[in-house]
Formats: structure tokens, sequence, C-alpha cells
């Protein structure tokens, strides 16, 4: 499973049982953290999920963001709660790409499938690093 991780919203895409194709699954609008996690914890759960991947920001030179530090703290705590692996991808154009995939498409969702997306993104680029 693969996390873009926003403030307001999370993106999430999960790959079949054989780790070969990456999907956008949904996108997560939160609130409450606390709430976020009770929702990913079930997500995992229901799917058996035995790898999170969580989109990491670098910035084009290779250095940690603002975003960076919020990303860690938050893997952290996912680790904690869910008892799975966690690991921070380089989400570099991710969401670039994403919006460029969705150019043209009107939607007032828009932003909810440009995380779902980015996510997938993170995902399929996992997948294709480790075959």
């Amino acid at each position: 499973m693969a996390i873009d991780y926003g403030a307001k919203r999370v993106g999430i895409a999960i790959t079949d049982p054989l780790c070969t194709i990456s999907q956008p699954l949904l996108t997560i609008k939160f609130d409450s953290e606390k709430l976020l996690f009770k929702r990913l914890k079930c997500l995992i759960e229901k799917n058996n999920v035995g790898l999170v991947l969580i989109g990491y920001p670098i910035s084009l030179k290779g250095d940690t963001t603002k975003m960076s530090a919020a990303i860690r703290k938050f893997a952290e705590k996912l680790e904690k709660i869910v008892g799975v692996e966690i690991k921070l991808w380089d989400e570099r154009y991710t969401s670039q790409y994403a919006k460029h995939l969705l150019k043209g498409v009107k939607s007032r969702k828009r932003k909810e499938h440009i995380d779902q997306i980015a996510a997938s993104i993170l995902l399929r680029e996992y997948l294709e690093s480790i075959t």
C-alpha cells in the first residue's frame, strides 16, 4: 500500500496480491489524526497489507523539505499503531505527474483523484524497483 500524505487529504493506492499492478484506491479527507490512523489501520487489516510506502518529500537538490519532518513523525506513529513495516519513498514529481495525467479532466473531486494517483505512482515506482 502507498500513502500520499497531505495536511488535509491522504491519497491511498494498493497493489494486487502478486505485487504487479498499482491502482488508486481512495482519498481520505481528515480533521483528526486519530481518526485518520483508525481508518488506515482498518484499510491495512482489510487488505492484508505487509508494507506501507509513504511519499517522502525531497527537494530537487536532494535535501529534505519543511514537510519531511512531519512525514517522518507521521510514519513513526503509523508504524507503532499498525505494526506493519513502513518505508519512506522519494515522491519527487508524483503530484505533478498525477496532475498531468488528469489534465483536461473536469471534476469537482479532481484534487482527491490527484492524491490517489500520486500514491499509485509511488507504489508503481517501488514495485518496478524491486523487480
